[in-house]
């Protein structure tokens, strides 16, 4: 973005779009401050990130998944004391995967309670859609 301010490709004539996953909440909050840098060129950067449209995953902000977080954190400390998340809440991807196996779950032993098959696969779709949990 800083080579984007450079060329003047951020006076409004310019949109940039930027996919990302994996940034910690710290990351994504100020994407354009870089701590080792100088102010000036902070400042440009900011700029210039007007011109940026990020699309990212949604990140859990619920009591619900504090608690899942830390309890992902515990597990994986008992696991592999070696390995740490720090401060951070585990990745969204974590609770996100989870979430999909047990509305896979639900959607399965509704399907067999109905007498249908756990290899129709469209059945099993159709009882996932549209559908909330907790």
């Amino acid at each position: 973005m800083i080579k984007a301010h450079e060329l003047n490709f951020d006076n409004g004539e310019y949109v940039f779009f930027n996919i990302d996953l994996f940034s910690s909440k710290n990351a994504s909050e100020q994407p354009w401050y870089r701590a080792d840098d100088t102010a000036e060129r902070n400042a440009q950067a900011r700029k210039a990130y007007e011109a940026l449209m990020t699309v990212t995953l949604r990140k859990p902000t619920s009591d619900e998944y504090r608690a899942f977080s830390d309890q992902v954190k515990d597990r994986a400390l008992a696991m592999f004391p070696n390995f740490t998340y720090g401060e951070d809440e585990v990745n969204s991807f974590v609770g996100a995967f989870h979430d999909a196996v047990l509305l896979y779950a639900l959607a399965l032993n509704e399907t067999l309670a109905a007498n249908g098959s756990i290899s129709d696969g469209a059945a099993i779709t159709r009882r996932m859609w549209n559908r909330t949990f907790e």
